[in-house]
C-alpha cells in the first residue's frame, strides 16, 4: 500500500495538490498525511492549546500552523476522504503538533505542522513514517521569481528524500507521460507507476526522445525496451502508446508532447551530486520549464525484480513486488 504524504500551505495552488492525493487515495486505498512547515520554533508563536478537544467553531483563534491543517481538512471532507469531525485535539510532538481525524471507512489520516528548514523537515516526517510519495503545488516561476522567493521544486529534487508529485496542470484525470529511454534512471519509474495504474486512465504514452548522436543500434535497444514495457503494461490491464516527439533538445520535445494538462513521469537523474548542482539535469530542466504536472521517481526497484516474471494480472497495493520493465543498459 502506497504512503502518501501531501504539504499544505493555505495558499489555493494547495488545494489542487490536496484534491490530487485524495483522488489517489480514494482510488488506491493509499494511505493519506498531511503536513505544514513553519519557519523557526514554537517559541515564534502563540502557545497552541494542546490536549483538549477545540471545536472547529474555534478555528480562527488558534496559531496559522493548525489553521492552514484545517483548510486542508476542509478539502479532504469536500473530496469525501475524510468525516467532518466535532473538533479536533492537538499533540505535542519533537518539533511541532499534530492531530488525527477519522476517515468514512474507518481509517485515520494524520494532520502534522512540524517547525524548522523546509526540506530537512519533511525528510524528517518521510525518514520516520517512509512515504513513498510527496504531493506538492508548486507554481512555475520565472528566474526573478527564483531569486527572489528562492526555487523550493529546485531543493525538493535535489534534496527530498522520497519521490515527488509537483502539482501544476495535470491533474488526476490527465495522461500520463512516462519518460523511459532504457537507462537505469528509469528504472524506479515503473516500481512506483505500478501501484499507481488503477488511478491513470490509459493509455500510458511512453515517450522517448531519439538523439542525433545515438546509433542505430542504441535506437533499436530503446524500442526493443519499449516493446517489453508495452507488454508489461499490457500484462497489468493497461493500454499504452509510444511516443517520440522531435525537438532542439530532450527537454523541448517532452514540454513539447506533454502541453500543460498532463502528467510527466521522470526518473531522478543519476549523474554526480556535484555535477546536478552546478549543472543541472533533465528533471531540473523539465520541472522549472513545464506548466504540466511532473511526477519525479526516486524510489529504487528492488533487487531482483524482473517484469518478466509478473503475474499477468500485475498485482498492486500488495506491498510486495514492485517489479517493472527491467532495460537491457543503462546510462
Amino acid at each position: 500500500m502506497l504512503k502518501l504524504l501531501v504539504y499544505a500551505d493555505g495558499t489555493p495552488d494547495a488545494r489542487k495538490a490536496l484534491g490530487f492525493a485524495a483522488a489517489l487515495r480514494r482510488r488506491l486505498g493509499a494511505e493519506l498525511a498531511v503536513i505544514t512547515v513553519r519557519p523557526g520554533t514554537h517559541a515564534a508563536e502563540e502557545p497552541a492549546p494542546v490536549g483538549r478537544e477545540i471545536p472547529l467553531s474555534q478555528a480562527a483563534a488558534l496559531p496559522r500552523g493548525p489553521r492552514i491543517l484545517l483548510e486542508a481538512l476542509a478539502v479532504l471532507v469536500a473530496e469525501g476522504v475524510l468525516a467532518q469531525p466535532g473538533g479536533i485535539t492537538l499533540r505535542d510532538m519533537s518539533k511541532g503538533h499534530m492531530f488525527v481525524c477519522k476517515t468514512p471507512d474507518g481509517g485515520r489520516i494524520p494532520f502534522y505542522e512540524s517547525f524548522g528548514p523546509f526540506v530537512e523537515s519533511l525528510n524528517r516526517e518521510v525518514d520516520e513514517h517512509g512515504y513513498d510519495l510527496l504531493v506538492i503545488s508548486r507554481p512555475r516561476r520565472g528566474k526573478m521569481g527564483r531569486l527572489v522567493r528562492g526555487d523550493a521544486t529546485r531543493m525538493l529534487t535535489l534534496d527530498l528524500h522520497t519521490s515527488l508529485l509537483v502539482v501544476r496542470g495535470g491533474g488526476p484525470q490527465s495522461r500520463y507521460l512516462v519518460c523511459a529511454d532504457g537507462s537505469a534512471a528509469c528504472r524506479p519509474q515503473f516500481a512506483l507507476l505500478r501501484h499507481l495504474l488503477p488511478a491513470i486512465a490509459p493509455p500510458v504514452n511512453l515517450v522517448f526522445v531519439p538523439q542525433p548522436a545515438m546509433t542505430a543500434a542504441k535506437i533499436e535497444e530503446v524500442h526493443t525496451y519499449l516493446g517489453q514495457a508495452r507488454q508489461w503494461l499490457t500484462g497489468c490491464g493497461t493500454a499504452s502508446a509510444i511516443m517520440t516527439p522531435a525537438g532542439s533538445s530532450p527537454a523541448e520535445a517532452i514540454l513539447l508532447a506533454a502541453g500543460e494538462d498532463s502528467v510527466i513521469v521522470l526518473g531522478a537523474s543519476l549523474r554526480h551530486d556535484v555535477y546536478r548542482r552546478m549543472r543541472g539535469s533533465l528533471p531540473m530542466e523539465i520541472m522549472r520549464a513545464t506548466a504540466a504536472s511532473v511526477l519525479l521517481v526516486k524510489r529504487p526497484p528492488e533487487a531482483g525484480a524482473d517484469f518478466q516474471k509478473d503475474s499477468p494480472a500485475c498485482p498492486v497495493n500488495d506491498g510486495a513486488d514492485r517489479s517493472g520493465p527491467q532495460p537491457g543498459a543503462s546510462r
